[in-house]
């Protein structure tokens, strides 16, 4: 069973647009999709990813998941574009398939556009199941070219190596022994099993090269040295020693020519980049290699990022050791990243290697007879090799030790220095992106190394500080939408006067103002509880000071009026004193005369028969007693007195004073209970209704409607929604005057009209009358509700679905009255939504207005 997943990419037909299509799958199927990817923003990323990728290979590092986040970044942003829907589906259907069969799924890449042979395709992540694709699946740049499949060459054991390193004196310094003294480890073991013999050439020079060559055979080329991209001839170049000893860069259509005087021409080019000390400079051997193999070499593996010693030693050892031992070259370089990925714990080198293949077939090599031990002694290394197959005895002098130690210990130097800058280049980038926990961790690895490396302690400093106020806002905002207010302003207050967080002083005086408004409500809710009414009273009007609409929490203060008017006694009307003239009571000196009587007006003259009958009967009853004579007064000045008494106004009887004025009477509260019953009869007989519109419209295949089905629309607007209306009314709506209870119902009646009257083919003029004069006491209603301040947004609720009702007569094509099929039903659909919605939000109301009902009835 062919296990391959090869997917083709290609250019789409706008910028940064590409498409994506299965050419086979052990799925089956062709599927296809088209997806947009920022190349240029990923190649500016690619240093950072260099740089991570690099320093992930510190012993010292504790936090790798840190490190990891660029490199998953890119490898799931890859993987979410290429693996579209359904090219997805078609994928995991396919890692089915194969587990099933026993073999492993081969993710074959076939890169039609130029440009994305630079992605960094080894990262593909897949987010689902948390792992990258190389590390379970063997992956491959697959490059098209005329001969698609080429078959494996023979070898006769030992596999032969043509070593090459180039170290022009223009670029940076490459430890020419060093190089070699690590692939020579590598290979030590395939090498003394007669499986591989390992050759260097004299130098880097093409003369050089072309001599090794002709020498041959060779079945596999390992350059290290230095690559770039000409972005002006969009091709890829290698640096070869010139005559001058400066770098002379060869384009891979010249390597290509150089390569092939070799008979026969070498199956497997290995592209290694340096590992020297200068960072920065990306070693980006992908356009050598698909021009390689696009010319005719069978597979490129090359290094698109620097490598540290250790990854290459690793990645060499298991990848030559899988070649030499038959299997095919995409297994080889699933094997040579598992071990790179042994030692150390965490490091991300692995996704370095990129590998290369020309046609279908990954099988390079076929390998024949048995290996030949080596002739040479096992003390010497394969770097001892110089410009020809003849080994060089064991017992040639003891300074290749000394030297080999020297060039290991400057090839140390330099990696660590490299790996410091690396490092410290990370975490400045993060640093400046203000992902200050991952930048502290970074300066904390790069300081373990070398605690006085430039500016860092002070940078890490910075860091820290930046991630304590971070750390401080973010707990803040926390705490602020959790209502915390007290840990919110002590949070605020710490980052307030920096300039980072410029909104932090006033979210610091909001929440003090808001924890204020919580402690006074919560004092108000006290005496509230204990009957203090006066305290109340005064906490309410402190609190309306701060924030007039926080002034009554739970109708509280209302209440407390309410109880403060019902404790005040009702006094009786005091009467008024009548005043007594001084000079009734007489004197011992003298008596004053009497005040004259005012003089009555004159009336006209009356006849003498009428005088006298008016004298008859203005004849007292009885005649009061005379006032007995005053002890120690004379007689004279008594009877003056009495006399005085007698013909003295007498004060009538007091005025009786008006009642008392009355406390203005407290509207009684709407009733919650029959407002949430009427609001759910509403909403029921909106939702019925809407969905039995929806059938009659869409789904009415057997003309129900026409059979009888129409009575349900008549059950909705003839019996519950006026039945819901009804309820309103008993409940206070609109108020609880009796003009407000003759609109209501007026609302009912027209409802229960209307509705009864029922929508039929044709126009009633009895639910159309009904209907207008619905909306107008609906109209009606809803205005009485909102002038009165406690119902005003129930006003709104009760408004909306009565004067809606006359547009259920309005069709879809504009005919206004005319008449009404099921099919033209658009308009009743939106009218039973809006009563549902209305019936909603007066069960809403309804349960915010029952704590403040049960506070007022004490229960």
């Amino acid at each position: 069973m062919d296990c391959d997943i090869e997917l083709e990419i290609d250019t789409g037909s706008a910028r940064g647009e590409y498409t994506v299509h299965v050419v086979r799958a052990p799925a089956g199927g062709h599927a296809s999709g088209v997806f947009t990817l920022d190349v240029d923003g990923i190649l500016d990323r690619l240093p950072q990813l260099e740089a991570t990728v690099l320093a992930s290979a510190v012993a010292a590092r504790r936090t790798m998941p840190v490190a990891e986040m660029a490199v998953r970044e890119v490898g799931q942003e890859l993987f979410q574009a290429l693996f579209t829907r359904e090219v997805y589906g078609t994928y995991r259907a396919s890692l089915g398939a194969a587990q099933h069969a026993g073999q492993q799924l081969r993710v074959v890449l076939r890169l039609a556009a130029p440009e994305l042979a630079t992605m960094p395709w080894e990262t593909l992540f897949d987010p689902e199941t948390e792992t990258y694709l190389c590390q379970t699946e063997p992956l491959l740049r697959h490059v098209p070219a005329p001969d698609y499949h080429q078959n494996p060459l023979d070898v006769a054991p030992p596999l032969r190596i043509l070593g090459i390193v180039a170290s022009p004196r223009d670029l940076p310094a490459l430890d020419v022994a060093a190089e070699k003294e690590h692939l020579g480890r590598a290979l030590a073991g395939p090498v003394a099993e007669g499986r591989v013999e390992l050759v260097w050439a004299k130098s880097g020079t093409w003369d050089d090269v072309q001599s090794m060559l002709l020498a041959g055979p060779w079945h596999v080329v390992h350059f290290v040295g230095h690559g770039d991209y000409d972005s002006r001839t969009d091709e890829g170049r290698i640096a070869l020693v010139g005559s001058d000893g400066r770098a002379s860069m060869v384009r891979a259509v010249r390597l290509m020519a150089l390569l092939s005087v070799a008979a026969p021409r070498p199956r497997l080019v290995v592209l290694n980049s340096c590992s020297s000390g200068e960072m920065g400079q990306s070693d980006l051997f992908s356009g050598t290699a698909s021009a390689l193999v696009r010319s005719g070499i069978g597979a490129v593996a090359a290094m698109q990022f620097a490598i540290s010693d250790y990854a290459a030693i690793a990645f060499a050892h298991g990848f030559y050791a899988a070649i030499a031992n038959g299997r095919t070259v995409d297994e080889a370089a699933r094997v040579g990243r598992i071990s790179v990925m042994a030692s150390p714990d965490g490091t991300l080198e692995w996704v370095t290697p990129a590998l290369y293949v020309r046609g279908g077939s990954t099988q390079l090599f076929t390998l024949k007879g048995t290996p030949r031990a080596p002739a040479f002694v096992e003390g010497t290394t394969a770097a001892a090799f110089q410009g020809g197959p003849a080994p060089v005895p064991a017992a040639t002098g003891q300074a290749a030790p000394t030297q080999a130690t020297q060039a290991q210990a400057n090839a140390d130097q330099a990696m660590k220095r490299a790996q410091l800058r690396a490092l410290y280049v990370q975490a400045s980038a993060e640093l400046r992106a203000r992902r200050f926990e991952q930048a502290v961790e970074l300066f904390d690895d790069l300081l373990t190394l070398e605690p006085d490396y430039r500016d860092a302690p002070a940078l890490r400093d910075t860091a820290r500080r930046r991630l304590d106020m971070a750390r401080a806002y973010r707990e803040a905002l926390e705490a602020e939408e959790a209502g915390d207010w007290l840990a919110a302003a002590d949070g605020f207050a710490v980052v307030q006067d920096d300039p980072e967080f410029p909104e932090a002083a006033a979210r610091k005086q909001d929440c003090e103002r808001r924890q204020r408004i919580s402690d006074l409500q919560g004092e108000l809710r006290y005496h509230s509880s204990l009957g203090s009414w006066e305290a109340v009273l005064d906490v309410s009007a402190e609190l309306e000071s701060v924030d007039a609409a926080a002034a009554d929490p739970d109708g509280l203060a209302t209440a407390a009026r309410v109880e403060i008017e019902k404790a005040k006694p009702k006094e009786p009307p005091k009467p008024e004193a009548p005043e007594v003239d001084a000079e009734a009571h007489g004197s011992y000196t003298a008596v004053s005369p009497p005040p004259t009587p005012p003089t009555p007006p004159r009336k006209p003259p009356e006849s003498a028969a009428a005088a006298a009958s008016a004298r008859q009967t203005a004849k007292p009853a009885t005649t009061p007693p005379r006032a007995a004579p005053l002890a120690g007064v004379p007689a004279s000045d008594a009877g003056v007195s009495a006399s005085r008494l007698d013909s003295a106004p007498r004060p009538g009887p007091a005025p009786r004073p008006g009642p008392a004025p009355r406390p203005e009477p407290v509207p009684m509260p709407l009733a919650w209970v029959l407002l949430a019953w009427g609001g759910a009869a509403l909403a029921l007989a909106g939702g019925l209704g809407a969905c039995f519109a929806i059938y009659f419209l869409w789904f009415d295949d057997n003309y129900w409607y026409e059979s009888g089905g129409d009575g349900s629309l008549r059950v909705v607007y003839g019996l519950v929604a006026p039945f819901g209306y009804l309820l309103l009314a008993v409940a206070g709506l609109p108020d609880r005057t009796m003009l407000g209870r003759l609109v209501m119902a007026g609302v009912v009646v027209s409802m229960a009209v209307f509705g009864l009257s029922g929508l039929n083919y044709t126009v009633e003029l009895t639910a159309v009358v009904a209907s207008f004069v619905h909306a107008g006491f609906g109209l009606w209603a809803g205005i009485l509700a909102i002038r009165a301040r406690k119902s005003q947004p129930l006003g709104w609720l009760l408004l909306w679905p009565t004067v809606t009702i006359p547009f259920v007569w309005i069709e879809d094509k504009g005919v206004f009255l005319e008449s009404w099929y099921r099919t033209h039903a658009y308009f009743v659909l939106i009218q039973l939504l809006v009563v549902c919605a209305a019936g909603i939000g007066l069960l809403v109301a309804a349960r915010r207005l029952r704590p403040r009902s049960a506070e007022r009835t004490g229960t």
